[in-house]
């Protein structure tokens, strides 16, 4: 029996064989990326028809007294994604008020595309790579300047945390250093400070209380730094560790007057070795202040200190007359009751290694257009780190001790 095509209705199980087997073929003439973007357009474009459906209350040709609108064709939308470009058919209404979902979800690049590329960017990737790796992706071109304005969606987020409250728990430990960043500023490219404070809270957890960028390391600067921290609620300040910066030591005095300053014990001993002028005596010099340093007391430091400086006289009268006036400078630390918290806390080295890997990353970029983009990619970091830290603490603190004999006395009084 001859049946005509014409006699074969939409629903028929002729046409319905005849549609799957011609989807098949053609399925399978097409690489398979070629397929997966396929598939993904057939499933969007389904997905904006019944999303429209649901938002005008009626299907097709439907009349329903829960209609909210009337509809106006459709018009073109090409979506960017990991398996390529789709294009979809977007329907309208009349009053043109339906947004689909599916392009806030994805705005026209795929948000998981965007999210790539902000991670590459703050993992190091110079954006020359970024394009690179988008093009292979989704053999699209992209732009330099693409690549930076999905970083900029970042830029909210970081900004409330660097602006974030820091008075749930005191800080009685605070490490705090800077380094140089090259950044365009002012029409030119200039060397500028990147200021860090670490704070250590009373339970052993340090984190990265801000970051900032100033002209120079200068008394002002330094100063706006500690004011933001006061107006955020930083309190319980009771240790700070830091270089000799005159600015910085002046800012410290008249923001934290109770707190105790150390002097970082490693740039010290950088100062003192460029004051000796050969290798043996710069020998001497790093095995003395390494043993007063190592003093289990601060009375046994100061001795030995004392014997140092009269050692030195004679060989090194400049050196022994400085360090005379500043050695005590860096015996702060004994302060602190506990040795984990003496050994890390004496110098900035907590903060000198966090440097270097922030290096790794800028030196790809070697030259920051604007300090906001500077600022995003330090605070981007140290938010990282922080989430980092937040998993193990970086000073156990000791048990307290228990005095026996004044358990007895306070039991035998009750």
């Amino acid at each position: 029996m001859t049946v005509s095509n014409r006699s074969l209705s939409d629903g028929s199980p002729q046409r319905l064989l005849q549609q799957s087997s011609r989807r098949e073929t053609a399925a399978a003439s097409l690489p398979p990326l070629d397929l997966l973007r396929t598939m993904l357009q057939t499933m969007l474009q389904q997905t904006l028809q019944e999303e429209f459906t649901r938002f005008l209350g009626a299907a097709p040709f439907e009349r329903t007294d829960a209609r909210a609108g009337v509809r106006n064709g459709t018009r073109p939308r090409t979506l960017v994604t990991r398996v390529g470009t789709v294009a979809l058919q977007v329907p309208r209404d009349r009053a043109s008020l339906f947004e689909p979902t599916v392009f806030v979800r994805y705005q026209r690049h795929e948000q998981a595309l965007v999210c790539t590329l902000a991670e590459c960017y703050l993992q190091g990737v110079s954006t020359r790579k970024v394009r690179h790796l988008v093009e292979t992706l989704c053999g699209e071109t992209v732009s330099a300047s693409t690549v930076s304005r999905a970083t900029k969606q970042l830029d909210a987020a970081l900004a409330e945390w660097r602006t974030r409250r820091v008075d749930v728990q005191a800080y009685p430990q605070l490490i705090i250093d800077a380094h140089y960043e090259r950044i365009r500023r002012e029409g030119q490219v200039l060397s500028t400070a990147v200021l860090w404070v670490l704070g250590v809270a009373a339970n052993g957890y340090r984190e990265y209380l801000g970051v900032w960028v100033g002209n120079a390391e200068s008394g002002p600067v330094w100063s706006a730094v500690f004011r933001d921290l006061h107006r955020r609620g930083l309190h319980g300040v009771q240790y700070v560790v830091s270089d000799e910066h005159a600015g910085l030591k002046t800012a410290v005095q008249r923001y934290f007057p109770e707190a105790v300053h150390q002097r970082c014990q490693v740039h010290y001993l950088r100062n003192a070795l460029g004051k000796a002028s050969t290798p043996a005596r710069q020998e001497t010099l790093l095995a003395g202040l390494r043993d007063v340093w190592a003093a289990p007391t601060r009375a046994t430091a100061e001795q030995r200190g004392a014997t140092l400086i009269q050692t030195l006289r004679r060989p090194l009268p400049a050196v022994a007359e400085w360090l005379e006036e500043t050695l005590g400078d860096t015996l702060s630390f004994y302060v602190l009751t506990e040795a984990e918290a003496r050994r890390r806390l004496r110098t900035t080295n907590a903060l000198e290694r966090e440097h270097e890997e922030i290096r790794r990353r800028t030196r790809v970029i070697r030259i920051f257009p604007n300090e906001a983009s500077y600022l995003r990619l330090a605070t981007a970091l140290a938010w990282d780190r922080n989430d980092t830290w937040a998993k193990r603490r970086y000073i156990i603190p000791a048990s307290p001790t228990i005095n026996v004999k004044n358990v007895l006395r306070a039991t035998q009084r009750a």
